[in-house]
């Protein structure tokens, strides 16, 4: 499967989930997300928002693996969209990221998504940095079953890599629809001695791709196809792409707008080894909220965006969806009255 880009660039969101040795028996894990917008700008919070880097968010830590708990998490936000300022009367989207701390002791099994919603989810968190959990917990704990599987979870030295898994979504505006690929490559790596050729610290990969097409009314999935690849050392030349098709065509007429969490989790009931399918399908939605700031300024089709509306001609998130966009928040009284 070949993925080709079509129409215009708008927006890259890259998502990656690192785990590592530590001098104890903890996996240190470190991720991230980052949003690039690539054309035109938006009205919000008094100012201006153009192209660039929109977000920034990290989230580093340890789990341990054998009760595949949380020890520590702590968030950090390199690049935020809102910066304390006179128009969020002084608020920030930093100003919450001390309660990612308390998710230290949180399992990463299925309990996880609903102990993030609790705790750092709407109003009580970032988005962003939900997103990135979001994916993180579900990682790690197919990562550590992994490495058990492919080498039997080897003794490792301190600061070296276990697994490193990258999410990348591409969205185009394509002849008044929205365009998305999206490739996930999950590397798993084998310990070595010091100084070892690199291929040895080569133990498996496993590649995803997706490329969908959504109309802009409804964001319904007019198009979509998924291949996958996976190779070992055996197999690394030779391994060949594989569609899939049984994966894709349930998802055809879903809407990104609304409920396809829970449509997913339904299809993926028992998912198996199409875990990593699962897991970065469930980033496509977020990733499509980012893209519709810059889809052919959508904030001047949108009556309560326009110029002399109540909200002043300003965009802004869905109410309570974080921190900053919570109803009784600066910019949401503005926006919500």
């Amino acid at each position: 499967m070949q993925l080709e880009a079509r129409g215009l660039p708008i927006h890259t969101r890259s998502l990656s989930v690192t785990l590592s040795a530590t001098q104890g028996r903890d996996a240190a894990f470190a991720a991230y997300v980052l949003d690039l917008r690539k054309r035109g700008f938006v009205p919000v919070a008094g100012d201006l928002q153009g192209t660039g880097i929109i977000h920034h968010m990290q989230l580093d830590g340890a789990i341990d693996p054998s009760a595949r708990r949380l020890t520590r998490i702590a968030a950090r936000m390199p690049t935020v969209a809102f910066e304390a300022s006179v128009a969020s009367e002084g608020e920030s989207c930093r100003d919450l990221a001390g309660r990612v701390d308390h998710l230290a002791g949180t399992a990463i099994d299925g309990t996880w998504a609903r102990a993030l919603g609790a705790e750092i989810g709407g109003p009580r968190g970032c988005s962003h940095v939900l997103t990135l959990a979001q994916l993180l917990g579900p990682t790690a704990a197919w990562a550590l079953d992994e490495d058990a599987r492919l080498l039997r979870t080897p003794a490792r030295s301190p600061g070296e890599r276990i697994f490193r898994r990258d999410v990348t979504i591409d969205g185009y505006e394509c002849s008044g629809d929205l365009y998305l690929t999206l490739q996930l490559s999950d590397l798993h790596l084998a310990p070595t001695p010091p100084g070892a050729a690199a291929a040895d610290r080569f133990a498996a990969q496993l590649e995803l791709r997706a490329a969908t097409r959504l109309t802009m009314a409804d964001m319904t999935i007019a198009e979509i196809g998924l291949a996958e690849r996976r190779r070992t050392a055996a197999d690394f030349e030779t391994a060949s792409w594989h569609e899939r098709p049984d994966r894709a065509t349930p998802l055809l007429g879903a809407s990104l707008r609304s409920g396809i969490s829970g449509r997913l989790l339904q299809q993926f009931q028992d998912a198996g080894t199409d875990r990593p399918l699962l897991d970065a399908l469930l980033m496509l939605a977020p990733a499509t909220v980012q893209c519709i700031a810059s889809f052919i300024d959508t904030w001047t089709q949108v009556p309560w965006m326009r110029p002399g509306a109540a909200s002043n001609g300003e965009t802004g998130g869905h109410p309570d969806s974080c921190w900053m966009w919570r109803r009784d928040g600066a910019l949401g009284r503005k926006r919500f009255g």
